[in-house]
């Protein structure tokens, strides 16, 4: 189980294609959002006029595996060569993808986990073979359930915290997890996380005994800017200006 999504980007193309599941040609003018899947190991004969800019993601196997088997129970659909689909859901998704991925180090593995495992699960239920939405999740972690994730997250913020860390805490798939953190507590699990690193980062900016590039990595950040640029989207200003406004 692997596939490609290529998501196109500038000015619109005249494209010609031969699909691997297909026997004849289809021609269409590709606009900025569409997208086309290529499954692995399937070929596809391509051409276009003109340049043609594309955003490239390749899914890797282990983590398609667990996103879609958590979400469709082991009985995920296969999915098919497909060429210039549109979905503004998916289109809003990768620009998430692209938005953190083309940020300097303050790329949050939490939050791309959840992209990601929201982009395959969208692209599986619409347009897996023979794929029926699935049913909407309803409930939240429960209280007791709740707190002991609370707590672990309390624990482990020094860390490069997975989706899949704080599913398995829960006892819960990672899909489901997602789905029940966010309506228990009214925010994606990557948002509670960055907001209680921020919370922490505060308390230990009044203290004044460490450094910024100390206090980033003590509380699983990358670097000293990685905590600065995330603190700064959080609070409008840097860690700097944060501690000098208290003296």
């Amino acid at each position: 189980m692997h596939f490609t999504l290529f998501m196109h980007e500038g000015p619109p193309v005249e494209m010609a294609c031969r699909l691997a599941e297909s026997d004849h040609e289809e021609k269409h003018r590709v606009t900025e959002g569409q997208f086309h899947l290529l499954p692995a190991a399937r070929a596809a004969d391509v051409r276009w006029k003109g340049e043609k800019q594309s955003l490239v993601i390749g899914f890797e196997k282990n983590f398609l595996e667990c996103a879609v088997g958590d979400a469709f129970e082991g009985n995920a659909p296969e999915i098919s060569s497909r060429a210039a689909l549109c979905d503004p859901a998916i289109e809003a998704l990768v620009a998430c993808v692209r938005r953190e991925t083309t940020r300097n180090n303050t790329c949050s593995r939490l939050l791309l986990e959840y992209l990601g495992a929201s982009l395959v699960v969208r692209l599986f239920e619409t347009y897996g073979n023979g794929a029926r939405p699935l049913p909407r999740i309803k409930g939240g972690l429960g209280d007791r359930r709740q707190r002991r994730v609370l707590e672990f997250i309390e624990e482990h913020l020094n860390e490069n915290l997975s989706l899949a860390a704080l599913a398995a805490e829960a006892g819960l798939s990672t899909h489901h997890f997602g789905k029940a953190f966010k309506g228990s507590l009214d925010i994606a699990p990557w948002r509670y996380v960055t907001k209680r690193r921020i919370h922490r980062a505060k308390e230990l900016l009044l203290m004044d005994h460490q450094s910024i590039t100390e206090i980033a990595y003590a509380l699983g950040f990358s670097s000293h800017s990685h905590l600065s640029e995330t603190f700064r989207r959080a609070t409008g200003m840097t860690p700097s200006e944060f501690r000098s406004k208290q003296d």
